[in-house]
């Protein structure tokens, strides 16, 4: 993007593969805005890549750190903390702790993430840094403080309010109180996030060129639109220093984020992601990949799962399959034939805006995906 801009899970003999980590999962507490409705509790997955990672570097090359992680003080011990959350890297057949090792080693990249609880609400937020601006900062430590800001701020809004919080009114106040904080110069990121309560409601707002889709039944039946300036140029926060503010550089705000509310049925799952998955994945794939999870998940070997550890499953199993995908199509060259001849959206969309550019293939870029499954409460 440019400035302008240890588990149940069993697999028979042709189950193809073994799954070894966990989910997250999380569910509310506050009580229904109706006494007889169902109460509802999500189950978490979360993966992701960083770019300059294997396959795309050698694994003995070394990177510089990013961001705040390993820092002493209260963001670097935040980023930690979203940082040892279980999750995957799109390698299916990784262990537990090979896992955790690619995952302090090459961490996030220029993406990051936050999930929180804020007085029975659940919080997701995921911020993809603006890499345009790597040549004067470390363009990863921008989403980081944003999205620390917004799990604060989701706590502090829900604290000090009688009712739920809405994402973009969370995004406006990280916003501002990021462009505060005197850790962080210079940056930019987009931001898409989601309010899930227990009521089974659920409140979206996407700024930039990130987003999210939910399906039901293995179809997807909302999905957002990204927002751009022009061609590769999301809309975008952006912290701006006094010296550079004359300089034509993209300026949004929160104000400009869509919004959505959405109804949730038990059995929905929810998926926020950042482009780098959207750019190489198109949309029309999603639903076959949910119905090959539910081969997986229906196979004999797994019939002893409670539904609970079901759900689990699910979100763990298909976050890390969206980023797998993701990972795989940027490999694509573009000249592919038969049925793995399918362009990615990112060679679809420069072949019609900069047709100049003859871009073919996928585009390697940091990747996040956070999924929820929505269950109903016994």
């Amino acid at each position: 993007m440019t400035l302008l801009r240890t588990s149940r899970l069993a697999f028979s003999r042709t189950s193809g593969a073994a799954f070894i980590s966990r989910s997250l999962q999380t569910s509310t507490s506050v009580h229904p805005l109706y006494p007889d409705s169902p109460l509802y509790s999500y189950s978490i997955g979360l993966s992701y890549a960083a770019k300059y990672s294997p396959p795309f570097i050698n694994p003995k090359q070394n990177i510089k750190p990013y961001g705040f992680a390993k820092q002493n003080n209260d963001i670097g011990k935040w980023v930690q903390q979203m940082l040892e959350l279980t999750a995957g890297r799109g390698d299916l057949k990784a262990s537990q702790e090979d896992l955790a090792e690619a995952r302090r080693r090459w961490g996030a990249g220029e993406d990051f993430f936050g999930i929180t609880n804020a007085r029975g609400d659940l919080h997701i937020a995921v911020s993809d840094g603006v890499g345009g601006w790597s040549d004067r900062v470390d363009a990863s430590l921008f989403p980081q403080l944003l999205c620390y800001h917004y799990a604060k701020s989701a706590q502090e809004l829900a604290n000090s309010s009688t009712g739920s919080v809405d994402p973009r009114s969370i995004m406006k106040k990280a916003y501002e109180d990021a462009l505060k904080d005197k850790s962080v110069s210079a940056g930019g990121a987009t931001m898409v996030s989601a309010r899930l309560d227990e009521d089974g409601q659920g409140i979206f707002a996407n700024l930039g060129d990130s987003g999210y889709f939910i399906l039901r039944g293995d179809e997807i039946i909302e999905f957002s639109q990204a927002q751009t300036h022009f061609f590769n140029c999301p809309t975008q926060l952006s912290k701006v220093p006094p010296e550079m503010k004359h300089q034509g550089i993209v300026h949004d705000t929160p104000d400009m984020a869509d919004t959505k509310s959405f109804e949730f049925q038990a059995g929905d799952v929810i998926a926020l992601f950042t482009d780098g998955f959207s750019d190489n994945v198109p949309f029309s794939h999603i639903p076959g990949l949910s119905k090959l999870l539910n081969r997986i998940l229906e196979d004999p070997a797994n019939k002893d799962l409670s539904p609970a550890e079901r759900d689990s499953e699910r979100a763990r199993l298909f976050a890390d399959m969206l980023v797998g995908y993701g990972r795989t199509a940027m490999t694509k060259t573009g000249h592919e034939k038969g049925p793995n001849g399918w362009k990615t959206p990112f060679e679809e969309e420069a072949t019609k805006k900069v047709p100049k550019w003859g871009w073919k293939g996928g585009k390697i870029d940091d990747i996040t995906v956070v999924t929820a499954v929505v269950s109903e409460l016994d």
